[in-house]
């Protein structure tokens, strides 16, 4: 028989092996389990369980907002910032006026971007920070650039142009 400790380490140990693009999905997939609890519970007027399944989605996107990386993600993380503020903000307009909409108008956000998550190689914003501290760091060659910098015609992943290098949309630590 295993403990509640046993399974607990096992979380633990999984969720701090996990990249950061998967724990992502799996945050952005449990604000929309979140938001369609609330949604059952709100038709059922059950007032608790509503409150409860809000309250954790609200938190979950707090999280996110406040992992968000600006010196590496750039512009998308902007972006993001402010997907996130206007989630935040529906979810309060939700508790006050208890209306569906507002669940609606998150799902319509959240949706995409959990699609567009999903599609992210594993491993792109670890490899984006190492990038970064490279660059900034690292020495630079005779033109100016940094010496670890891709040279043209030199490829990296499929998120980025040959000679670019990769840019994180987030960083997470587990």
């Amino acid at each position: 028989m295993y403990s509640n400790l046993g399974v607990q380490r096992y979380r633990e140990t999984d969720i701090s092996s996990m990249s950061s693009e998967k724990m992502i999905v799996l945050l952005y997939e449990r604000v929309v389990t979140d938001l369609e609890s609330a949604r059952k519970a709100l038709l059922a007027k059950n007032r608790s369980e509503f409150a409860k399944q809000i309250n954790h989605s609200q938190r979950i996107i707090s999280e996110l907002r406040g992992a968000l990386d600006h010196s590496i993600g750039g512009e998308i993380s902007q972006n993001l910032e402010s997907l996130y503020s206007f989630m935040f903000h529906e979810h309060l307009e939700i508790l006050l006026d208890h209306k569906a909409d507002h669940i609606d108008n998150c799902l319509k956000v959240i949706t995409p971007l959990l699609e567009a998550w999903r599609q992210i190689p594993t491993g792109t914003g670890d490899k984006a920070a190492q990038e970064k501290t490279r660059t900034s760091t690292g020495p630079k060659s005779a033109s100016g650039t940094p010496d670890s910098a891709p040279q043209s015609g030199q490829g990296n992943d499929s998120a980025g142009s040959p000679g670019r290098p990769q840019t994180s949309l987030l960083s997470v630590s587990a």
